[in-house]
């Protein structure tokens, strides 16, 4: 059973681009510079989703601003070049898989380490270091000028990518995502299976992802630049992991953990508002 604490997007004009100068040039790392645009989209139980649970109402989301999502998870490679450390449990599987045991605020710390590499103002207010920092936002994520974990709403936007498809990326599980069924229990490198539509990898399966949300139940009212309730217990988690079934691998399958903990299958990807 994935330990979570709570158990637990559909068409969006996406016509990504491949921009490089949306990417770090002196920082070592790669954020991949996929962006995505403006779009209103249907976001939770939609048509294309089965298994659906009660906090997947569908409802309308619109989103204003271009954003950047990086292509796959951050690597541990990436993570202990920036931060010094690598915090992954899962050390055999290799520099390329992606780093996991990481809390939300190891995450935050890490974004803010790669804004500053670029010369660019961080989204989170940080205290303390390695695994012992505290964070938290401090400012609206849509208008924060560094690199910082994608809000709920553009996470499933991402993985959409103007499609109503269970995963991201395909109805079939197995061609996008890493789970119980073809995993060997354990994580892969990032990139290993085919990406979305926009460019996108990993978004189902292989590890989850944390966003930057406060998790929190929404209604079925429209939404514009929403970034989950202003307080919470626990932050949203997506994408379904590695030791997981398929039903954890849907694109509307959210859930939350609180942010001081993380696990053997829960990582992170880079995310960043277009200027």
């Amino acid at each position: 059973m994935t330990p979570l604490l709570f158990a637990s997007l559909a068409l969006i004009a996406c016509a990504p681009r491949h921009d490089d100068t949306s990417a770090p040039s002196d920082t070592g790392v790669d954020p991949g510079p996929i962006t995505l645009p403006a779009s209103t989209f249907l976001m939770g139980c939609t048509d294309g989703q089965s298994d659906c649970d009660d906090d997947e109402t569908e409802h309308s989301v619109t989103l204003t601003h271009d954003y950047y999502a990086a292509a796959t998870e951050v690597t541990e490679a990436e993570f202990e070049s920036v931060m010094g450390y690598n915090p992954s449990a899962l050390t055999d599987c290799g520099a390329d898989c992606p780093v996991e045991t990481v809390s939300w605020y190891e995450a935050a710390a890490y974004t803010n380490a790669v804004s500053a590499a670029a010369g660019l103002t961080g989204c989170y207010a940080c205290t303390g270091a390695g695994s012992d920092v505290v964070c938290d936002v401090a400012v609206d994520p849509y208008d924060c000028e560094g690199y910082r974990l994608l809000t709920e709403a553009e996470w499933e936007g991402a993985a959409r990518c103007g499609t109503d498809v269970t995963y991201a990326g395909s109805n079939d599980v197995s061609a996008v995502a890493w789970t119980s069924a073809n995993s060997g229990g354990t994580k892969h490198a990032v990139g290993g299976l085919d990406s979305n539509a926009c460019g996108l990898r990993d978004l189902s399966g292989n590890v989850w992802e944390w966003t930057g949300d406060y998790y929190g139940e929404y209604g079925s009212a429209p939404a514009t630049d929403p970034a989950g309730p202003a307080t919470g217990s626990g932050r949203v988690i997506r994408g379904g992991g590695f030791g997981g079934g398929a039903a954890d691998a849907r694109v509307a399958e959210r859930a939350g953990r609180y942010g001081e903990y993380g696990y053997d299958a829960l990582g992170f990807r880079l995310g960043r508002t277009d200027p």
